[in-house]
């Protein structure tokens, strides 16, 4: 199907494809280690199961359910290995002492994420409103001062965003929370990667898939085109290789043909393309 908003790369994508495929040799994660929040269902689910095909030593699954963390571990295979910490993104000791559980580590993916439910500024429940905050960026501060430390040399770390932040608002009618956290989160991340500039760091649009978080935005999945699980997760693997640091701070789409965005890697780079600004800044 279409974009629903202008691509970066003339190509767009809604099922995984032979560039982003775990299994080639050069997309290998062999001997890493990789973290992975939110993986007990949804798309943290289906990376787990791409970054053990690309051959990931060690896996390490991080949500708040222990028993949809073990349904996800169960799918993973010999000889990869994996730990689980049942947690909230949010509970900072907690994290810390997964950390220290954890040792070093290769691959950090941030996909734990709220969605309040849908309501105009003044009629949200504050306590739902502000938890997107919480979840989608106060867990990004905890996870960087307890993991960072712990770090390998040329680490990688994603945080999962929503391609709907760039909307007006009148796009994205009673989404505040969610989208407005999203645009915060973002923003953190370009500095953790101007801050870190030996890791890799940038922020991933997954796609539109039929979750829970999906169906609590109240969108119609037959309005949109809608994508598999296995185009995000095959994605972060092609994404988590040394080549894509041209990425650095940036935002991408998984939708995006990586053939077509590496090609624009100047451009990228010499540029403020796919960050956070002011519409029209520089003015003439």
């Amino acid at each position: 199907m279409q974009p629903p908003y202008p691509s970066f790369t003339a190509t767009w994508h809604n099922d995984t494809y032979p560039a982003i495929d775990p299994t080639r040799t050069e997309l290998s994660q062999a001997g890493k280690t990789v973290i992975i929040t939110g993986a007990g269902s949804g798309t943290g689910r289906q990376t787990t199961i791409a970054f053990a095909a690309a051959g990931a030593k060690h896996l390490v699954l991080i949500g708040r359910t222990e028993s949809d963390l073990v349904e996800s571990q169960n799918l993973i295979p010999a000889p990869t290995t994996s730990t689980i910490f049942a947690c909230s993104v949010v509970d900072e000791k907690a994290i810390q002492n997964a950390a220290g559980k954890i040792g070093n580590w290769d691959v950090l993916i941030m996909g734990a994420g709220h969605e309040p439910s849908p309501a105009k500024i003044v009629d949200q429940k504050l306590v739902d409103f502000w938890t997107a905050y919480e979840v989608n960026v106060k867990s990004i501060v905890i996870a960087a001062q307890a993991l960072f430390p712990h770090a390998n040399e040329n680490a990688s770390v994603f945080a999962i965003t929503s391609g709907a932040m760039a909307l007006p608002p009148a796009y994205t009618p009673n989404l505040s929370g969610s989208m407005g956290s999203k645009v915060a989160q973002i923003k953190l991340m370009e500095f953790l990667a101007a801050e870190n500039p030996d890791k890799f760091i940038c922020s991933v649009h997954p796609g539109i898939h039929d979750t829970k978080m999906f169906r609590r935005s109240a969108a119609d999945a037959s309005q949109l085109p809608m994508d598999t699980l296995e185009l995000h997760a095959h994605f972060m693997v092609w994404l988590a290789t040394p080549k894509n640091k041209f990425l650095q701070g940036r935002v991408v789409f998984a939708n995006w043909d990586v053939d077509e965005l590496s090609a624009r890697a100047e451009e990228i780079t010499t540029s403020t393309v796919l960050t956070i600004g002011y519409s029209g800044w520089p003015f003439a």
